[in-house]
């Protein structure tokens, strides 16, 4: 039962994996306040009123366009966008617009062929080449993304997303040094760079660094709300088996998120370290309401049962989590063991 133990706590100790924090740079730009939906109409009717008088006013399009993606009608706003572009094409401002919202609709090629028309178009626009760099990195085409990235550089070298991008290229590198480098750069240029804290959190989280710490909380001072920091926070806790501080962490990720699964889910595993089997098993039913097919919480739940001698209730949970996953071998060893005391 002890290796079975020591086991366990290798399987599913850190089974969660850390949660990509990171909220996506592009479609952040039409992510905007709604008004109210009346307002909102009004506000489009009023500048469809304006066009009736001046069909040929690009400014007026771009204009309702933005309108459109407000009220979340991406088809319109499109719309009105292509309309623009195509009485103004010189305008660097309509492609990226165009860009963006070709991205938000998942027209992945269309907004790549509209931000690179806007960088050549306007050498002094960097958000396109940010945009380009950001999609580029997504797909894995380091040499395209880095030409991009240079090219802001060598015209803006304190551009902090730029920097913050560059050190995102050198993590797919597998160069990390190169990576926190640039990253802290960004930071030093701008203290507002949320997902560069994230991120340097991250990173000296697997170096077993307590400065993660400083950077996970420079996170939570820009972002006080992110349950996902508070979770990065109780992983890294629990990686030096401080297993109070953990909980507290995770409990402010539960604070703010009531169904973050994995937050439950490594309460519960510290329970079982605490040997406190019947605490373990309410966090891991609660990690199964949250998620009805999260396998290592039914292991755990499981294990939890066998150890408290409930021989039906675990194999049921051996079971449920094979179903889930035949191949899972900590449950397939557990159903052996119960095969065995019964």
């Amino acid at each position: 039962m002890k290796k079975t133990y020591l086991y366990f706590i290798f399987c599913i100790l850190f089974s969660s994996c850390q949660q990509n924090s990171n909220v996506n740079h592009l479609s952040s730009d039409i992510t905007l306040e709604s008004d109210a939906s009346s307002t909102l109409i009004h506000k489009i009717d009023s500048v469809s009123d304006l066009i009736s008088y001046d069909t040929l006013n690009a400014a007026l399009y771009f204009d309702r366009a933005a309108l459109h993606m407000k009220s979340e009608d991406l088809d319109m706003g499109a719309s009105d966008l292509k309309r623009a572009v195509q009485l103004d094409s010189t305008n660097a401002k309509y492609w990226l617009k165009l860009g963006v919202l070709y991205y938000a609709m998942q027209e992945s090629r269309s907004a790549k062929d509209c931000w690179e028309y806007c960088s050549n178009l306007d050498a002094a626009n960097f958000d396109c080449r940010i945009n380009l760099a950001e999609m580029y990195l997504a797909v894995g085409e380091l040499k395209k993304g880095q030409k991009r990235l240079n090219e802001i550089l060598a015209a803006d070298p304190k551009n902090s997303m730029a920097l913050f991008l560059t050190g995102n290229y050198a993590l797919m590198e597998e160069d990390t040094i190169k990576a926190m480098k640039y990253i802290q750069a960004a930071i030093n240029e701008d203290q507002t760079l949320f997902n560069a804290y994230d991120q340097m959190g991250v990173l000296y989280t697997s170096k077993g660094d307590l400065l993660a710490l400083d950077y996970f909380n420079a996170a939570l001072r820009l972002q006080p709300y992110r349950y996902d920091i508070h979770y990065k926070v109780g992983m890294f806790y629990q990686s030096f088996q401080a297993f109070d501080e953990a909980v507290q962490a995770y409990e402010r990720a539960i604070d703010l998120k009531s169904d973050h699964k994995t937050s439950l889910h490594n309460i519960a595993v510290i329970e079982v370290f605490r040997k406190n089997y019947n605490t373990a098993i309410n966090y891991f039913t609660q990690a199964i309401v949250a998620d009805d097919s999260y396998v290592e919480a039914y292991f755990g739940r499981a294990y939890c049962y066998e150890l408290v001698g409930d021989l039906v209730k675990s194999e049921s949970d051996y079971r449920t989590s094979l179903m889930l996953d035949v191949k899972y071998m900590p449950s397939r060893q557990g159903m052996d063991r119960i095969k065995k005391l019964q």
